[in-house]
């Protein structure tokens, strides 16, 4: 895929929320290829394209759990374009994905556009949507999931809304210690190295590993995002 400036944009839909305007852009490269692209205020948010980021997210988080790999529940936090959600339940021993996502129109977005990109993810009876805040999910559930996959926000750097700075901070982490079962794994994907909030991990989750996914941009250039894991425990 070209670098943006390369590319024509069309506006597709829009609509007005208490984060900022949210729009949907159809995209076209010079040499035909189309896709989609999400932005907050004119701030990129997802994309069709660019989807090795959530498959290395997704696989390191695997990794970590060890065996045995079956009848896992995940919890998907923020839908995105549904390349995170792609990427679970491609898993082995997935059997529930929970996808907890703020914005019914990214929903919406993600049957009527994002679909073939995603490979019909939200089409697959594992898979049950929340429209609502992840932070309240967290909250109300006690050793829920096995894997939780956060990508709600542009790394916990660029927060999507001022409220999910909580989610990366002590007591948001305690809340994903309480949602995960022992021997559970959480991971939060960054576009770059973030020391503060892999020093809040490491506290909360002992161990805790930071991890280059080794991805490559569309430009064929190894990107410099990184996956922070952490496990709960089996004892």
């Amino acid at each position: 895929m070209p670098s943006p400036d390369q590319l024509s944009f069309e506006l597709i839909d829009q609509e007005p929320t208490s984060l900022g305007l949210l729009t949907l852009h159809r995209y076209t490269a010079p040499d035909g290829q189309t896709g989609f692209e999400v932005r907050i205020d004119d701030a990129f948010l997802m994309a069709t394209h660019g989807a090795a980021g959530e498959v290395h997210m997704a696989r390191l988080a695997w990794e970590a759990l060890g065996a045995p790999r079956q009848g896992l529940h995940v919890l998907v936090g923020g839908l995105g374009a549904g390349h995170t959600l792609r990427a679970v339940l491609d898993l082995a021993g997935v059997a529930a994905v929970t996808v907890a996502e703020l914005g019914a129109k990214v929903v919406e977005w993600n049957r009527a556009h994002f679909a073939a990109s995603s490979g019909h993810a939200l089409d697959d009876p594992r898979v049950r949507v929340v429209v609502g805040d992840l932070a309240r999910l967290l909250a109300a559930t006690d050793q829920g999931f096995d894997l939780m996959l956060l990508d709600v926000d542009n790394g916990p750097g660029w927060l999507a809304a001022p409220g999910n700075a909580r989610l990366y901070q002590a007591a948001g982490l305690a809340e994903c210690w309480r949602a995960l079962r022992p021997g559970g794994v959480m991971a939060v994907w960054s576009p770059s190295v973030n020391a503060a909030f892999r020093d809040a991990l490491a506290r909360a989750f002992p161990g805790a590993k930071e991890c280059p996914t080794g991805a490559f941009n569309e430009q064929g250039e190894r990107g410099e995002d990184v996956v922070y894991l952490g496990t709960r425990p089996r004892r």
